[in-house]
């Protein structure tokens, strides 16, 4: 690393929350690992490598390249493609034996072509709009496409899911959904459909709606140690920490501004930290005087504008503090922790953004 600015990641904790959810769960209900987006950003192969041997053997992503990256790896797991994939790469699909999400009968026809050529069988999972208004038909109309659907020999309709928008902030409209979403799923049962597997519930979902599990759920949020806005501890431990250096201190006079827009102005002379990490690595712009960082076990506040390779902390009188010195962005120092829902909270945003935004270029460290 030639840059002091790096990822660690806790491969023993990723696998104690995919117990600890499996644990919650019990045994009659599946669990998908949701590790699109290079697993939240975590890095896609080791963590799919690492829940495979805590017990994980389904697998959610966000896309056919992330699909393929684990195939390739030499991921033998089922694999749910959890959007749409254009229908000419149903090839593709057949060739990894990978399950796709089918919201269109265009797809469905190409991807039965693709398959009877093959002589084979695969399997899909249909994805109905209960109120998230992204991918799938609206649950009242979907019966129509499902019986269509039925007529495609070489598809196996192995599952059927919905998705929720609201489960960590709307309660009532999320019930509301998992009724209409068990209606629908009985209907189809007494005309002859039958699936497999019936999901809907999220990482909120999974938490909070007992009745949203049915017989599979797909996690993610929890799998990495961040809770979603519910007080339910099921036990999980955050996986992720964000760790730089400080590069070079210096001591400002009263009335001295530090950053852009001279938004900080030293109400007293105090020593400033100069930390490599910026908004161009994922480091929030909106932590600008707002976030704290964690050096020697203390907590110290962003002094001024985040920079696009730098951020400068206010040490106060703590000329002790000197270059080289390690600074925790997000992660725990002597008992003293900075949290993914921190961050987010000092940036206005969700956890999600927070992982899923840092640079693909700081290198992640991933500890057994």
């Amino acid at each position: 690393m030639y840059r002091p600015l790096w990822i660690e990641v806790n491969l023993k904790a990723l696998g104690g929350n995919f117990k600890a959810i499996r644990s919650y769960l019990g045994r009659k209900v599946e669990v998908v690992a949701t590790i699109k987006q290079s697993a939240y950003g975590h890095g896609l192969i080791p963590v799919a490598k690492k829940l495979v041997e805590s017990g994980a053997d389904i697998f959610g992503v966000g896309s056919l390249e992330e699909a393929i990256t684990l195939r390739k790896a030499g991921i033998s797991a089922s694999i749910i493609i959890l959007s749409a994939v254009p229908d000419s790469f149903c090839d593709l699909l057949i060739e990894h034996k990978l399950i796709p999400t089918i919201i269109d009968i265009k797809f469905a026809k190409r991807l039965n072509q693709q398959a009877k050529k093959r002589n084979c069988r695969i399997p899909g999972h249909v994805k109905i709009d209960t109120g998230m208004g992204r991918l799938g038909l609206d649950y009242k109309d979907a019966g129509v496409f499902i019986r269509e659907l039925s007529q495609f020999k070489n598809i196996n309709l192995e599952g059927i899911y919905t998705h929720f928008p609201a489960a960590d902030s709307d309660p009532s409209f999320t019930q509301y959904q998992i009724e209409v979403f068990n209606q629908f799923i009985n209907q189809l049962k007494l005309q002859g459909f039958e699936f497999k597997f019936r999901h809907c519930a999220n990482s909120s979902g999974l938490l909070s709606y007992r009745d949203s599990h049915f017989n599979m759920v797909r996690p993610g949020l929890i799998l990495y140690g961040v809770k979603p806005e519910t007080e339910i501890d099921i036990g999980i431990k955050p996986v992720l920490s964000l760790k730089s250096k400080v590069i070079f201190t210096k001591k400002v006079k009263k009335g001295a501004g530090v950053s852009y827009g001279r938004t900080y102005i030293a109400k007293t002379s105090r020593h400033i930290a100069t930390v490599a990490v910026g908004y161009a690595d994922g480091y929030p712009w909106a932590l600008s005087n707002r976030a704290k960082v964690l050096i020697k076990g203390k907590f110290f506040d962003v002094a001024g504008r985040v920079c696009m390779d730098h951020i400068m902390i206010d040490l106060k009188n703590r000329g002790d503090i000197k270059a080289g010195e390690e600074v925790i962005l997000l992660g725990e120092s002597k008992g003293k922790s900075i949290s993914c829902e921190d961050l987010a909270q000092w940036s206005e945003t969700i956890p999600y953004e927070i992982l899923t935004r840092l640079s693909v270029n700081i290198p992640r460290i991933h500890i057994n």
